[in-house]
Protein backbone atom coordinates (compact mmCIF):
# COMPACT_ATOMS: atom_id res chain seq x y z
CA UNK A 1 0.00 0.00 0.00
CA UNK A 2 2.63 2.48 1.10
CA UNK A 3 4.32 2.14 -2.02
CA UNK A 4 1.45 3.70 -4.13
CA UNK A 5 0.79 6.19 -2.00
CA UNK A 6 -2.28 4.66 0.19
CA UNK A 7 0.23 4.56 3.77
CA UNK A 8 -2.85 5.34 5.73
CA UNK A 9 -4.06 1.91 4.40
CA UNK A 10 -0.42 0.37 4.79
CA UNK A 11 -0.13 1.80 8.21
CA UNK A 12 -3.72 -0.01 9.16
CA UNK A 13 -2.73 -2.72 7.86
CA UNK A 14 1.14 -3.08 9.49
CA UNK A 15 -0.58 -2.34 12.98
CA UNK A 16 -2.59 -5.23 12.62
CA UNK A 17 0.19 -7.49 11.96
CA UNK A 18 2.07 -6.21 15.00
CA UNK A 19 -0.60 -6.75 16.81
CA UNK A 20 -0.48 -10.07 16.19
CA UNK A 21 2.88 -10.72 16.53
CA UNK A 22 3.01 -9.03 19.91
CA UNK A 23 1.40 -12.27 21.40
CA UNK A 24 2.78 -14.81 19.02
CA UNK A 25 6.02 -13.85 19.09
CA UNK A 26 9.04 -13.58 20.91
CA UNK A 27 10.15 -9.66 21.67
CA UNK A 28 13.33 -10.09 19.76
CA UNK A 29 11.61 -12.40 16.67
CA UNK A 30 13.20 -10.94 13.50
CA UNK A 31 10.03 -10.97 11.96
CA UNK A 32 8.17 -9.12 14.44
CA UNK A 33 11.39 -6.49 14.56
CA UNK A 34 11.10 -6.15 10.95
CA UNK A 35 7.20 -5.33 11.05
CA UNK A 36 7.94 -2.97 13.53
CA UNK A 37 10.70 -1.09 11.44
CA UNK A 38 8.04 -0.96 8.51
CA UNK A 39 5.60 0.22 10.99
CA UNK A 40 7.58 3.07 12.03
CA UNK A 41 8.67 3.97 7.82
CA UNK A 42 4.90 3.49 7.72
CA UNK A 43 4.87 6.03 10.24
CA UNK A 44 7.02 8.60 8.98
CA UNK A 45 5.65 8.81 6.01
CA UNK A 46 2.57 10.08 7.43
CA UNK A 47 4.32 12.86 9.42
CA UNK A 48 3.79 10.74 12.39
CA UNK A 49 7.36 11.56 13.26
CA UNK A 50 7.13 10.72 17.42
CA UNK A 51 5.62 7.50 17.01
CA UNK A 52 8.02 6.71 14.22
CA UNK A 53 11.31 7.80 16.71
CA UNK A 54 9.77 5.82 19.57
CA UNK A 55 9.02 2.53 17.29
CA UNK A 56 12.37 2.47 15.92
CA UNK A 57 14.37 3.16 19.04
CA UNK A 58 12.17 0.08 20.37
CA UNK A 59 13.47 -2.30 17.72
CA UNK A 60 17.18 -1.47 17.63
CA UNK A 61 17.45 -1.90 21.71
CA UNK A 62 15.90 -5.41 20.69
CA UNK A 63 18.03 -6.14 17.75
CA UNK A 64 19.86 -9.35 18.59
CA UNK A 65 21.94 -8.73 15.92
CA UNK A 66 25.76 -8.00 15.32
CA UNK A 67 26.82 -3.79 15.67
CA UNK A 68 27.49 -3.88 11.59
CA UNK A 69 24.53 -6.53 10.78
CA UNK A 70 22.60 -4.46 7.52
CA UNK A 71 19.63 -4.52 8.98
CA UNK A 72 20.58 -2.96 12.14
CA UNK A 73 22.64 -0.24 10.67
CA UNK A 74 19.40 0.04 8.16
CA UNK A 75 17.24 0.67 11.51
CA UNK A 76 20.13 2.86 12.98
CA UNK A 77 20.29 5.06 10.04
CA UNK A 78 16.52 5.60 9.42
CA UNK A 79 16.37 6.01 13.19
CA UNK A 80 19.10 9.14 12.63
CA UNK A 81 17.06 10.27 9.19
CA UNK A 82 13.85 9.90 11.43
CA UNK A 83 15.46 12.66 14.25
CA UNK A 84 16.59 14.71 11.88
CA UNK A 85 13.45 15.49 9.77
CA UNK A 86 12.09 16.14 13.46
CA UNK A 87 14.58 18.85 13.91
CA UNK A 88 16.30 16.99 16.48
CA UNK A 89 19.88 17.30 14.68
CA UNK A 90 22.14 16.49 18.39
CA UNK A 91 20.16 13.07 18.19
CA UNK A 92 20.39 12.42 14.65
CA UNK A 93 24.46 12.72 14.99
CA UNK A 94 24.77 10.81 17.89
CA UNK A 95 23.23 8.02 15.72
CA UNK A 96 25.20 8.35 12.67
CA UNK A 97 28.39 8.85 13.80
CA UNK A 98 28.74 4.75 15.30
CA UNK A 99 27.06 3.95 11.90
CA UNK A 100 29.44 6.02 9.81
CA UNK A 101 32.69 4.37 11.96
CA UNK A 102 31.17 0.38 11.19
CA UNK A 103 30.36 1.47 7.22
CA UNK A 104 34.32 2.96 7.10
CA UNK A 105 35.92 -0.27 8.93
CA UNK A 106 33.66 -2.59 6.60
CA UNK A 107 32.90 -1.38 3.71
CA UNK A 108 35.54 -0.61 1.14
CA UNK A 109 36.86 2.81 0.04
CA UNK A 110 35.18 2.45 -3.56
CA UNK A 111 31.72 0.39 -1.72
CA UNK A 112 28.62 2.77 -3.58
CA UNK A 113 27.25 3.02 0.21
CA UNK A 114 30.84 5.26 1.50
CA UNK A 115 30.80 7.30 -1.80
CA UNK A 116 27.17 8.22 -2.50
CA UNK A 117 26.07 10.73 0.26
CA UNK A 118 23.33 9.55 1.99
CA UNK A 119 23.21 6.64 0.82
CA UNK A 120 21.12 4.01 3.18
CA UNK A 121 21.96 0.79 5.31
CA UNK A 122 24.71 -1.29 5.26
CA UNK A 123 25.46 -2.72 1.81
Amino acid sequence: YEKHGQVAKAVALLEHVVTIQEGTMAEDHPDKLASQHALAMAYQALAEVPLALALLEHVIRQRTLADDHPDRLTSQNDLALAYQEHGEMGNAVVRLEPFAAIRERTLSENHPSRIVPGARGGG
